[in-house]
């Protein structure tokens, strides 16, 4: 790589660390930048902005006409994981429905839950506001429960396991939000189906396509994982999305509502002007932020998809989490990740993981670890438990530290230290050149 970028000395940087702000000093290095979304946009309120987009769907008639005639209806919402603002959506949602004539008793909030741990009480009654959180029935999925319904499948095989209630509904309604995905190229759209309240088996089978298809990447949205989970969120009826996006401080700045597809393309192309970087170079360091992925290493864990987009061959990626549930629910994933990628395909083709979903992460992180080292500044995971997986560690308050020894390892190498510093690299999407 040409070196364009003048070395420069002794700057602060700054990024997020869970609610604080984690800062550390450069210097002798050539900073090619610091990324993030777009931040203090001007915008009006929340709930302007989505009465807005439910009177004027894309591809489809407004909900209170779509949902007429409807008996059963799932409100779908992200669970706790996603900063979506749910509570602020909800209201506006449900008095579609009651203006389509669908009785309260026959409205179910399902919590898309995903391969996650179950929300307790005090999530739903943040995520949906006290109020409505007593007075809807509310359901909290569970990826392994005993009462999934078998839809069949889709056309290319994919099993379709779904939540009872989902499954049982004449009708469902999807809330999220729009950010760059590792599998399905963004997230939003029939996510909230697939893998939001579907079984094991599904996701299992979507998520390992990452094996099969190199246009499975993040910021690719027409690639086979999002068509699979558009097959599977038709049989669940999924027949109107609300997704927003959201600003580098979590403010609405947009938001689509409509057909599951088409609304869903309009809001990919409105999020990318938000989160898309462009990057004039690649760097050998990428410091990164898992905010706002902070709840365990599972979350966190994809801010390397993007940062494997910013760093050089042979570079290193700094991620710095607080990650305060430690490795989250899949506690495979963070073994998987001490094996080379060609070990775990044996595995899997041995059957010998149980939890597949686990091991389709671990090969997703392994591709990146192949090209870069990795090393964690975070309390949320042990030292043992980190090095384990093959990455270097640091506790949370030795971020300078970390910094400085990495940058020290790259010069030792005979390098002239580039370095990239990404914000909130779960949900940005880096654009080199």
């Amino acid at each position: 790589m040409e070196n364009i970028l003048k070395t420069r000395e002794n700057f602060e940087v700054a990024i997020p660390f869970g609610d604080e702000e984690a800062s550390f000093k450069l210097s002798g290095v050539r900073f090619v930048g610091r990324y993030g979304l777009a931040a203090a946009l001007e915008t009006g309120d929340t709930e302007g902005i989505i009465l807005k987009a439910l009177y004027s769907p894309t591809g489809s008639s407004t909900l209170s006409e779509i949902a007429r005639g409807s008996r059963r209806v799932a409100v779908i919402s992200d669970d706790a994981t996603r900063p979506t603002p749910v509570s602020l959506i909800i209201p506006h949602v449900l008095a579609e429905l009651e203006a389509a004539g669908v009785p309260k008793e026959g409205i179910t909030i399902v919590m898309a839950n995903g391969s996650h741990r179950k929300m307790s009480k005090e999530e739903i009654d943040a995520k949906l506001g006290s109020d409505i959180a007593a007075s809807y029935r509310i359901d909290n999925h569970d990826y392994k429960a005993a009462d999934l319904v078998d839809l069949g499948s889709t056309p290319s095989g994919v099993p379709v396991m779904m939540n009872k209630t989902v499954a049982n509904a004449d009708f469902a309604v999807g809330i999220g939000s729009i950010v760059p995905h590792r599998y399905c190229g963004w997230s939003g759209g029939a996510k909230i189906i697939q893998p939001g309240v579907c079984g094991e088996k599904t996701t299992v089978a979507t998520h390992l396509m990452i094996t099969k298809d190199s246009g499975v990447r993040v910021g690719n949205v027409e690639n086979v994982v999002r068509h699979e989970m558009e097959e599977v969120a038709r049989k669940a009826h999924l027949g109107f999305i609300v997704n927003v996006v959201l600003d580098s401080e979590g403010k609405t700045v947009g938001a689509v509502t409509g057909d599951p597809v088409k609304a869903h393309r309009k809001g990919v192309e409105m999020a990318t002007g938000i989160v898309a970087a462009r990057i004039p170079q690649k760097a050998d360091l990428v410091i990164c932020s898992s905010h706002p992925a902070n709840m365990n290493f599972w979350q966190a864990g994809k801010a390397f998809y993007t940062a494997d987009i910013a760093v050089e061959d042979g570079g290193t990626i700094l991620l710095a989490t607080p990650a305060y549930e430690g490795i989250g629910e899949h506690p495979e994933f963070g073994k998987l990740l001490a094996l080379e990628y060609d070990e775990i395909i044996r595995m899997l083709d041995a059957k010998e993981v149980e939890d597949q979903l686990g091991a389709a992460a671990a090969l997703a992180v392994r591709l990146v670890a192949r090209r870069a080292r990795v090393a964690v500044v975070t309390d949320g995971l042990s030292r043992s438990e980190v090095e384990a997986m093959g990455f270097a560690y640091y506790p949370a308050g030795r971020l300078q530290e970390a910094v400085d020894a990495e940058i020290g390892l790259l010069r030792a190498k005979g390098k002239d230290p580039s370095v990239t510093v990404m914000a909130e690299a779960p949900d940005m999407l880096p654009v080199i050149g």
